[in-house]
């Protein structure tokens, strides 16, 4: 039998599935696209010199990143969104500070229900088999 998932490998990939899932091309987006046949046209000095903030460089997900983003995003099916964005924040990168600053709550407050979430995720990843497959359906095959 396989050793159960640490809390840190599971908050690792799961962080690491939110980001490959927004970096992940939606195939409906070419049909949401409105725009004109004009060109784009640079409205101040500063724009069109590029004198603008730098940007970071957008997160390239690998191929095992893909393979493995929706295992990862399955053990959080039990979390509800209220409680599963603040693991969507953090895979932004923000501080616990700018979370708490968000939900008008203290920095401390951010961590802990983060770490509930996360306990949560980490319960259903060591879950056994047999209750995935209670979960997928009776006729479900899961390996």
């Amino acid at each position: 039998m396989l050793d159960s998932l640490t809390t840190e490998d599971v908050e690792r990939r799961i962080l690491r599935a939110c980001k490959t899932l927004r970096a992940l091309p939606d195939p409906t987006r070419k049909f949401q696209w409105v725009g004109s046949a004009w060109p784009e046209v640079k409205r101040s000095a500063l724009e069109a010199y590029g004198y603008t903030e730098i940007a970071m460089p957008r997160f390239k997900p690998t191929p095992a990143d893909v393979s493995d983003y929706l295992i990862a995003l399955a053990w959080a099916r039990p979390v509800n969104w209220a409680d599963f964005r603040f693991v969507w924040w953090r895979s932004f990168d923000l501080s616990f500070r700018t979370i708490g600053d968000r939900i008008h709550q203290s920095d401390e407050t951010a961590r802990r229900r983060y770490r509930t979430v996360l306990r949560t995720i980490v319960e259903k990843a060591n879950a056994p088999l047999d209750e995935a497959r209670a979960m997928c359906g009776k006729n479900a095959n899961v390996s």
